[in-house]
């Protein structure tokens, strides 16, 4: 039996979920359904990609292989329906993005020339703001779609995951810290935290707080930083230390050096939002684009 575009669809939910009821609801089906399909799909392939009991889901290691290449075939196909919608029929209008800066470390300026080279009479108008400033341009009707840090969003704000990136800590190349690989956020007992202004990221500046607070540490907010590369700029210059994106450690700062932090709760998610009610036939042909792509962020 020929495998389906429509059951790897259904076993990527799951595999994302690990969860058969919330991926059935994800997916507007109910649970029977969904399990004939992941069971079709292991007998047609031979081997079992999850590993099921009365408490949990979870991937097999075969699982875990299969789920990666499977988002591969399946955003190629949607690109490769986006670009042939656009053959079809000629796409024009102009789109307002907003971005963080930090997303352009993470491919975020070769998908916009990939999305130019494929709607060449889109117009693309960027804007660069944090996630808070993009939330509300959103609502105000002044953007149409933002590359944002994820965050607890208003209800009429639609969210795509792209990835999820961890945090690292950035300090100065003489620091005593510099010389070692990982550290835990323990290690950062003491030190000068630099951190962003609240009033500019309270979900970041919150997630931030939290995290050192198992240090006893205290995040050092004389400064009203609202950009990373302020930050990056502060620590290279011996102003202090911070927790920044993994994505910025791709930058050419000098004079600073990143070290992975050992606790599974140092990352955050990246995004693209919008209003689905602000959507023109431009923009979603812009979404569906950008999402196809999204296990290359």
């Amino acid at each position: 039996m020929a495998i389906t575009f429509r059951q790897l669809r259904y076993f990527l939910v799951l595999a994302e979920e690990l969860h058969f009821g919330r991926a059935a609801q994800k997916l507007h089906i109910s649970q029977p359904p969904l399990s004939a399909s992941l069971k079709q799909l292991e007998q047609t392939l031979g081997f079992a990609l999850m590993e099921r009991s009365h408490k949990a889901v979870r991937l097999t290691p075969a699982g875990i292989v299969y789920a990666e290449h499977a988002r591969r075939i399946l955003g190629q196909l949607d690109a490769a329906e986006a670009l042939a919608a656009q053959a079809a029929k000629q796409v024009a209008g102009k789109i307002t993005i907003g971005f963080v800066p930090s997303m352009l470390f993470r491919r975020l300026a070769e998908t916009l020339r990939e999305v130019q080279e494929a709607y060449p009479e889109i117009e693309l108008r960027l804007h660069e703001m944090n996630t808070s400033r993009q939330v509300e341009a959103l609502l105000a009707h002044r953007l149409d779609v933002g590359f944002v840090h994820s965050a607890p969003f208003p209800e009429a704000i639609t969210e795509h995951v792209l990835g999820t990136e961890r945090m690292l800590c950035c300090v100065p190349r003489d620091h005593p810290l510099a010389g070692r690989s990982r550290i835990r956020v323990s290690d950062l007992a003491g030190e000068r935290v630099l951190i962003f202004a609240r009033e500019f990221a309270p979900h970041f500046h919150d997630k931030i707080a939290t995290l050192l607070q198992a240090a006893d540490t205290e995040p050092f907010d004389g400064y009203r930083i609202q950009h990373w590369f302020t930050v990056v700029a502060l620590v290279g210059q011996g102003m202090g230390i911070s927790l920044v994106p993994q994505s910025l450690a791709r930058s050419s700062f000098a004079n600073v050096r990143y070290i992975e932090i050992e606790e599974a709760v140092a990352e955050h998610r990246i995004s693209l939002i919008w209003r689905d009610e602000n959507l023109t036939d431009t923009t979603r042909h812009f979404i569906r684009f950008v999402t196809g792509q999204a296990d290359q962020f």
